[in-house]
């Protein structure tokens, strides 16, 4: 017997007006998007009244909902200059074209000096032709106190469910310890003290199952609709990763062909397909929605792939997650995203509940199920907020997720072209691995599994403050591409000095840890 299933994919409804005016002026209303069609057309037709009321002569040509924007809707909103004056609105723009181009301009000015004096129907800020826009989100837009809460709430429920399900994967080890145990030496990755078991990727899931369960009391319906879209767009990517766990069989070109089926997934059900990188040619590319899904694809694959080569030492594919995913619920709440909130609140509080156990101590690890999930939920939501929010820089996530990213790059380059090996052939020259060979000179050529696990988890420290690096001017810069690219750049060059200087041994002082006496 053969079945389908069909899931309706989530939509971004954008209200989109067009009026004229007596004296020839066509003004041309967009707003950011809602999650719900009714939510929308509210908002349309509250335009239309506004107007109406104050001219009675103005005619409104198109009133509609946009599912799909074309580039030239997509710049309205975004802080690039027009040809044809704007101005900001509290939810988005309005723009005003004539057959004068100085009758637009004083018809947007008069708009401005209206707000001022407070007889128009909303505020404004006029912008004239040629001029970079402000991006300001006034603060009704901000997720507010109450559902911040309730979104801490739903980390807590994460944490705690993530947390037990680790607790029994540690406690009942012995029943799944042929299946699930990482062993010393099998590689020239392992660098763990006894053997663990490598299935904390299941307690993730749990975490976000249980609060999948949860949140219809807690979160809007859309909320709620799109969280499960987007954890049964992630399954795939997680059983490539846990089936390598349990069988140490599966390849890496299975493993990224199951995360390019899960990204397409998400691009089917939520929209999550980039169309632009803010780079001239690229992005008239993307526009193209093939090329802009295959890109995406690839591009997300990739950086579940970069997650599971930095996952090598306790608490350091973890921790960064747990910073970058900050990040992005951030500046989701900047924008009014409850959606992605949600979701990135929601994995950090099962990594939380995770590190209870794997950091400092290692009792248990993620595995590739873990950090192909952690991956692809990363990627994805990065993708999801460039997609939705026009306002946000593509480069934002980009400065988050430039370590693990140079990072996979690197290592090709370095294995490939200087090695002349495979690319994915595993070797032991990473960063993260030359710190714990060459920088934390601490504890060196001890056999004492307590101190070798304690010169293990010394290495998240040193990552976690690369991430940091990179996580607060995106923070800071995230709807300014120009300085994003500035410090994605900056970060690739000290990521290449420092690689170099380590290599060479000429690590700089204040980054080595001595060795202690208590060594043996």
């Amino acid at each position: 017997m053969i079945g389908a299933i069909f899931v309706p994919r989530s939509i971004i409804f954008h209200p989109y007006l067009v009026i004229e005016t007596p004296g020839g002026v066509r003004l041309t209303f967009l707003q950011t998007g809602r999650s719900r069609q009714s939510d929308c057309e509210i908002a349309t037709a509250t335009i239309a009244d506004a107007i109406q009321a104050s001219c009675r002569e103005c005619r409104v040509v198109t009133q509609q909902c946009l599912t799909t924007l074309d580039s030239a809707q997509k710049l309205m909103l975004s802080a690039d200059a027009l040809e044809v004056p704007s101005a900001r609105l509290p939810v988005g723009v309005v723009t005003y074209a004539a057959a004068d181009p100085e009758i637009a301009l004083a018809a947007c000015r008069e708009s401005e000096r209206q707000a001022v004096t407070g007889r128009s129907p909303a505020k404004v800020a006029c912008y004239p032709p040629g001029t970079a826009r402000a991006l300001s989100i006034p603060r009704n837009q901000l997720v507010d106190s109450t559902q911040i809460g309730i979104s801490l709430l739903v980390l807590i429920i994460a944490a705690l469910s993530s947390g037990i399900a680790c607790y029994l994967i540690v406690r009942y080890d012995n029943l799944h310890a042929h299946l699930s145990h990482d062993h010393m030496g099998t590689g020239p990755q392992k660098f763990h003290a006894v053997p663990t078991p490598r299935v904390g990727g299941l307690s993730l899931l749990i975490g976000m199952l249980v609060t999948a369960a949860v949140l219809p009391t807690t979160q809007p319906r859309f909320a709620v609709e799109e969280f499960s879209y987007l954890l049964l767009a992630s399954l795939p990517a997680f059983a490539g990763g846990i089936a390598e766990d349990l069988t140490k069989k599966v390849g890496v070109m299975p493993r990224l062909l199951l995360t390019m089926l899960a990204a397409a997934i998400a691009a089917w059900l939520l929209g999550a397909a980039l169309e632009r990188l803010d780079v001239s040619g690229i992005d008239a590319l993307l526009r193209w929605s093939p090329v802009g899904i295959v890109f995406t694809v690839f591009a997300v694959s990739g950086v579940a792939n970069a997650i599971n080569i930095i996952d090598g030492y306790n608490g350091l594919a973890g921790g960064y997650a747990v910073i970058a995913l900050t990040a992005i619920a951030w500046v989701a709440a900047q924008v009014g995203d409850i959606f992605l909130v949600t979701s990135a609140l929601t994995m950090i509080g099962a990594l939380l509940g995770f590190l209870f156990w794997n950091y400092p101590k290692g009792r248990i690890f993620l595995g590739d199920g873990g950090a192909y999930l952690i991956g692809f939920w990363l990627a994805e939501l990065s993708v999801l907020l460039v997609v939705r929010h026009p306002e946000v820089s593509p480069w934002f996530p980009l400065l988050l997720m430039v370590y693990p990213i140079f990072e996979t790059l690197f290592s090709i380059y370095r294995r490939t072209f200087r090695g002349g090996r495979l690319p994915g052939q595993p070797d032991a020259h990473h960063l993260h691995q030359l710190i714990y060979k060459r920088v934390l000179r601490a504890f060196v050529g001890t056999r004492n599994p307590a101190l070798m696990t304690r010169r293990n988890s010394m290495v998240a420290v040193q990552i976690w403050g690369l991430s940091i690096f990179c996580a607060v001017p995106a923070i800071v810069f995230w709807r300014q591409t120009s300085w994003l690219m500035i410090f994605t750049l900056a970060f690739c060059v000290f990521y290449l000095w420092i690689y170099r200087r380590i290599t060479r041994w000429r690590t700089p002082a204040w980054l080595i840890r001595h060795k202690h006496s208590q060594n043996r």
